[in-house]
């Protein structure tokens, strides 16, 4: 993105860190080999994007979340491709 683009675009709460590890966490949650992470967060070492910046909860934490969710109000929705956009 030019200065200029950066410049104009709208604020947000949201810094470009934050946005990486969003980015590294969603791409591990859709399965994305982790080399492509790495090379598509532009990270010349696999342990930065691994370590640092995925982060994935185990089964029994998003069970538990899930489960927390529906107790409190929340509506049960299973994660598919199409919950992110993908075909």
């Amino acid at each position: 993105m030019s200065s200029t683009a950066a410049a104009s675009a709208p604020a947000s709460d949201a810094s470009a860190h934050d946005t990486r590890h969003t980015c590294a966490s969603l791409l591990a949650a859709l399965d994305v080999h982790p080399r492509i992470a790495m090379q598509i967060l532009r990270h010349s070492e696999i342990a930065v994007t691994m370590e640092v910046y995925t982060h994935v909860p185990s089964a029994d934490t998003r069970r538990a979340l899930r489960k927390l969710g529906e107790a409190l109000g929340g509506r049960s929705q299973k994660k598919t491709k199409a919950t992110y956009g993908i075909p």
